[in-house]
């Protein structure tokens, strides 16, 4: 761990700023006053020759993209301690603390930020990138309420060889939000970002993920051999189209998954869409009523002239009779 106030490769540590099991990351001023992140492998990774591999390949991937969801990759500083990658700075809190602070978000918020998360996961799989590890710890919001999608540490490249951490087996990832292809072993592909998405927003809508154990075992078995409870179970307010694309995201077999963002996007959109389309059958509404209103002031005249009319016939017929 660096301290505050420590240079390191020229650059000034100002303070951590989270770290995972594979990484170290600290907010940092550069020798131009730029504000950057420096990400340093894990501790006990340092001199494994797949780490070094892995940062060369997330800063191909980050380098490659162009995108205001995803922070660029700047460069990587190679030394004999291990790599560090500057990256861009994003100035936010990650879902996990939001979700943390207020267990579940408002059903606006969630389809908000879904629906930001599916437009990056486009680009990136246009772009031959599957991040293989979306969790809340890994999305941030900055002030403005944009999404930012971090740490490709994991990610993997179209075409790219296979690479195995020391110490650690294929099935890398996060157990909550892994897909039963990850537990596998497998590599994973879009539909595998999808799955986490669908986690995600379960977890937003109901304060919680689909599957909980003891201990990670316990989880990834679930994903593997249990149909996790339906979310309106625990949120009836949730609209059961919403829950319908929830519940597809996340099918054990992703054959009968969503085979594209474009196709998940498109779901949350409809639905979205659905809602807009509705304000001009409401106006209708209100029009009714005051035609209806109309009618029935036309009504009371039509009725109060008819009284008038047979006062007047009555009248006549008494005065003639005398």
């Amino acid at each position: 761990m660096f301290e505050k106030g420590a240079v390191v490769y020229g650059y000034e540590i100002l303070k951590p700023i989270g770290s995972g099991g594979l990484s170290r990351n600290y907010k940092a001023r550069g020798p131009d006053g730029s504000i950057v992140t420096l990400k340093f492998p894990s501790l006990d990774l340092v001199g494994d020759p797949a780490t070094y591999e892995r940062f060369q390949r997330e800063l191909k991937i980050g380098k490659k993209l162009v995108h205001p969801a995803i922070p660029r990759t700047l460069s990587i500083i190679e030394n004999r301690d291990g790599p560090c990658l500057v990256m861009e700075y994003i100035d936010g809190r990650t879902l996990r603390s939001i979700l943390l602070d207020r267990t579940q978000l408002s059903f606006e918020e969630s389809l908000d930020f879904t629906t930001q998360l599916a437009e990056a996961l486009v680009y990136l799989h246009k772009n031959g990138v599957y991040h293989r590890d979306l969790k809340p710890e890994n999305i941030l919001i900055d002030s403005h309420g944009k999404v930012h999608i971090i740490d490709f540490g994991i990610a993997l490249l179209q075409g790219a060889m296979r690479v195995t951490w020391r110490n650690l087996s294929d099935a890398l990832g996060t157990p909550d939000y892994m897909s039963p292809e990850q537990i596998q072993g497998k590599r994973g592909d879009a539909r595998t970002d999808l799955y986490a998405l669908g986690i995600i927003l379960y977890e937003m809508l109901t304060g919680a993920v689909p599957f909980h154990g003891d201990n990670a075992l316990s989880v990834m078995n679930q994903h593997l051999t249990t149909t996790p409870p339906l979310p309106r179970q625990s949120n009836s307010s949730i609209p059961p189209q919403i829950e319908a694309i929830i519940m597809k995201s996340i099918r054990k077999n992703p054959e009968e998954r969503y085979q594209s963002a474009e196709a998940f996007l498109n779901d949350i959109k409809n639905y979205k869409d659905r809602d807009i389309s509705d304000l001009p059958l409401k106006k209708e509404k209100v029009a009714g009523v005051v035609t209806n209103r109309q009618i029935w002031v036309l009504s009371g005249l039509i009725g109060f002239g008819f009284l008038l009319v047979v006062g007047v016939i009555i009248i006549i017929g008494l005065l003639s009779h005398r």
